[in-house]
């Protein structure tokens, strides 16, 4: 299911801000958001209070400067810019692997840009000479542009389990025709496996929206279906 015309969308074409030690910057019609900084990403292995503190930071920055979340798959590039000394001679600079965790946690949750980081389709990540510059740059990418919508207001609806579907932040008249068509939308597709049909073609009747597990959502409001 596609968000209809002018429910949930954000319509400005960017913003940025640059809070502290990050510059974020949120491209709302490509569905892309930038952050760069000029230190290094924490390592997952980092002490924990240090960790914490990036973390906080990093997630302040992006809720400031953001208004959107996406909601569906997501692309993540990371480049950090270290210099090859520091990279080949000695133990204090952190693996790639270690620093994505950090970064992406930051980033998720209810203030967030992702709804939880199992969005994540697809990383790049790479290290390189610094250049003019130092630090890190960070870049997330909707597959689908039209999957970046305003986290204002954002609810689920819960159907099972498994099942929970974003619901846009208007009024309660315009969420009941969403759940209206999640409901109609499940309940042929219960009916086609009951008479047969291979799950893979089934599934052609499922709403284009993503499902989320209900134990991944958090602290995001999740409203169960028969409340409407």
């Amino acid at each position: 299911m596609r968000w209809p015309l002018g429910v949930g969308r954000i319509r400005h074409m960017s913003s940025s801000a640059a809070t502290g030690v990050f510059e974020v910057q949120e491209f709302r019609d490509h569905g892309r958001v930038d952050i760069r900084s000029a230190m290094d990403p924490v390592s997952l292995q980092a002490d924990p209070l240090r960790k914490a503190g990036f973390k906080q930071a990093l997630a302040s920055a992006v809720q400031r400067a953001t208004v959107g979340v996406f909601t569906h798959d997501v692309e993540v590039s990371l480049v950090w810019f270290v210099e090859e000394s520091r990279r080949y001679r000695t133990h204090l600079v952190a693996d790639l692997d270690n620093v994505m965790k950090p970064l992406l946690d930051a980033v998720t949750g209810a203030d967030g840009i992702m709804i939880d980081d199992n969005q994540i389709q697809s990383i790049r990540a790479s290290w390189t000479t610094p250049g003019p510059r130092s630090g890190f740059e960070l870049q997330f990418t909707a597959l689908m542009r039209d999957e970046y919508v305003s986290r204002e207001g954002l609810s689920f609806v819960e159907f099972s389990a498994d099942r929970c579907y974003l619901l846009p932040g208007v009024d309660r008249a315009v969420q009941s025709e969403f759940v209206g068509a999640y409901r109609a939308a499940l309940e042929a597709y219960g009916r086609m496996l009951d008479e047969g049909i291979a799950e893979s073609d089934a599934r052609g009747v499922l709403p284009l929206a993503r499902p989320f597990p209900r134990a991944r959502l958090g602290r995001f409001r999740v409203l169960h279906h028969t409340a409407f």
